[in-house]
């Protein structure tokens, strides 16, 4: 995909924060100087600052973790598509379905957004499975001698059928 199309996504998410959509921390959870570059200063609603407050301060003690989900997925991720991974890592922490959390209209949507900066990622999710799901499950498989996964086997877990959608 092409740079525009990276930059399309980055610039959408952008508005969605700054309409007040999604369930984002603090300058997206971007650093200083990502944040800086992005030339995203807007001003939200008081109720916007407080639930992005909350937000941050609710994914602090997390912070190693978003650390190495960001940098798991910068693994994957398209050249041009820089903060994507660091967004996404910081929105997986929050509570509902990632395209939620990210203020999109549909998982659908999500998925070209996916399709556009990590497509390595979408051909290894080639059964569906809810992004967040797939990230840490990709993670787990990965990681030697930590099981953070809740089942051995995606094919034998009782929550199966909520993970995957099929075609």
């Amino acid at each position: 995909m092409t740079l525009i199309a990276r930059h399309y996504w980055l610039d959408r998410l952008v508005q969605l924060y700054a309409q007040g959509e999604g369930c984002y921390p603090l300058q997206m959870g971007l650093s200083d100087d990502h944040w800086l570059a992005l030339s995203a200063h807007n001003t939200a609603p008081s109720d916007v600052v407080l639930r992005r407050t909350l937000m941050s301060e609710l994914i602090a003690s997390r912070k190693e973790e978003r650390t190495q989900l960001a940098d798991w997925l910068a693994c994957h991720m398209l050249p041009g598509a820089d903060p994507m991974h660091q967004i996404i890592a910081s929105v997986s922490l929050a509570f509902n379905h990632l395209w939620q959390d990210l203020g999109l209209s549909s998982r659908e949507e999500l998925r070209e957004l996916m399709t556009d900066c990590f497509p390595q990622l979408v051909e290894m999710n080639s059964e569906n499975m809810r992004w967040k799901k797939f990230f840490y499950r990709q993670r787990c498989l990965q990681t030697e001698g930590e099981i953070i996964c809740r089942s051995p086997s995606c094919d034998a877990c009782c929550e199966r059928q909520l993970c995957f959608d099929t075609y």
